[in-house]
């Protein structure tokens, strides 16, 4: 019997959301909006985050021109902005040789190929740098590392699968960042390897030897021992000596550390936008809620008459409340179902977009408990819009409303 019970309410409540399929719509579409930008925004907001920070390819620091630490850091290890100026070979050479330096690469920027960042550095920083515990940057099969005085290139893999370029092709570098025709160089490189994937910026830009860039054609001689940044790995404590010397002692340079916090506080800058977005989601989520409420009251006030019919045939008015309940808990589930898909498709699209723009590739797919703790939430909310319509129907008058309607 009660089973029987519970198969009626879920019949009648289902062929409430159907009758008016509409307003259902309109409701369901509502929550699911909510529930997609509310979940959309923090979880954007936090594996990009996690994302930035596991794309420093294993470096602890960088050494740049004095300046700010998150224009060195984007520039260096996100090839994004400009240099804030350069510094002399024998700060890098001084580096290499101090104790607690684990491992200190050179890079030198300024060119570029079809709007892709030309990228100099020595030969050892893809043979033997681990761009994260355990891992080495590998070739494809048939590539080589280039030699540091030859006029070669490694390409990452990004850039070889949006420009077509393999092992073996050739091409003339452009000056400067960005490309203009008219600022091509006469030298030209022949590519000797591709990157295998990695999942950083460093698939975003093709490597040269630093000579190359120092010693390019057009280039003003004077800057033949500059250099663009030092990437630095360090051990224990090092941080803070290095840190005691360039940021507060120095004046020279500035060194960019730790970065995970630099980084952090970058993001910080933009939290007010997700506390917009997250109040924009709250307010679509009430606009839902009182949506629910009145598709049910109009259901209800529609069906007084098969209210009171189903109550002369032996239903309860508890059960007839529970049709009413069980509808609002069917359109706010319906919703929260949704706008779990919504927030999936909206992760796709940032995710997409932040690839093509930085590189850095996040996790769409993963299941956050969150989601589930949103759901639970969404659908809590959703049953407690019906309870007024609920009351209001266990309240209804059976003789009353079994009155022939005019």
């Amino acid at each position: 019997m009660i089973r029987s019970g519970f198969q009626i309410i879920l019949f009648l409540a289902f062929r409430g959301v159907r009758k008016h399929a509409f307003s259902s719509f309109v409701a369901v579409l509502t929550i699911a909006m909510a529930t997609g930008l509310f979940l959309s925004t923090w979880r954007v907001n936090q594996e990009t985050r996690k994302a930035f920070n596991h794309s420093t390819c294993g470096f602890d620091a960088v050494l740049g021109a004095r300046g700010s630490k998150l224009q060195i850091i984007l520039n260096s290890l996100f090839h994004m902005e400009a240099s804030p100026g350069n510094l002399d070979w024998e700060q890098y050479e001084l580096l290499k040789n101090t104790p607690g330096v684990e491992a200190a690469f050179p890079i030198a920027v300024g060119d570029n190929y079809l709007g892709y960042r030309l990228v100099g550095t020595e030969p050892e920083m893809l043979e033997s740098h681990q761009w994260k515990k355990g891992s080495k940057f590998e070739l494809r099969r048939g590539g080589r590392i280039f030699t540091s005085m030859a006029k070669e290139a490694v390409v990452g893999s990004f850039v070889a699968r949006k420009l077509g370029l393999k092992s073996g092709d050739r091409f003339h570098p452009y000056h400067g960042l960005n490309f203009k025709e008219e600022n091509r160089h006469d030298d030209v490189y022949l590519v000797v390897g591709v990157l295998e994937a990695t999942g950083t910026p460093a698939d975003r830009v093709i490597w040269i030897p630093i000579k190359g860039i120092q010693l390019m054609e057009g280039h003003d001689e004077s800057m033949a021992q500059s250099i663009s940044a030092v990437l630095l790995k360090l051990r224990g404590s090092m941080g803070f000596s290095l840190n005691t010397k360039y940021n507060k002692q120095g004046t020279v340079a500035t060194l960019a550390w730790p970065i995970a916090s630099t980084l952090s506080r970058f993001f910080d800058k933009f939290s007010w936008f997700q506390k917009i977005l997250e109040l924009v989601a709250v307010s679509v989520a009430v606009i839902g809620a009182l949506i629910i409420v009145l598709t049910l009251r109009s259901s209800m006030n529609e069906k007084k008459r098969e209210f009171a019919i189903l109550r002369c045939l032996g239903a309860s008015r508890g059960e007839v409340t529970g049709v009413v309940l069980c509808q609002s808990l069917l359109l706010s589930l319906m919703g929260a179902v949704g706008g779990v898909v919504l927030h999936f498709m909206i992760n796709f699209s940032s995710l997409w977009i932040i690839r093509e723009k930085t590189g850095v590739i996040f996790e769409v797919w993963a299941f956050d408990p969150l989601i589930a703790y949103v759901v639970s939430a969404v659908s809590l909310i959703g049953l407690l819009s019906g309870i007024l319509p609920a009351v209001h129907a266990y309240r209804n008058d059976l003789a009353e409303n079994l009155k022939p309607s005019v």
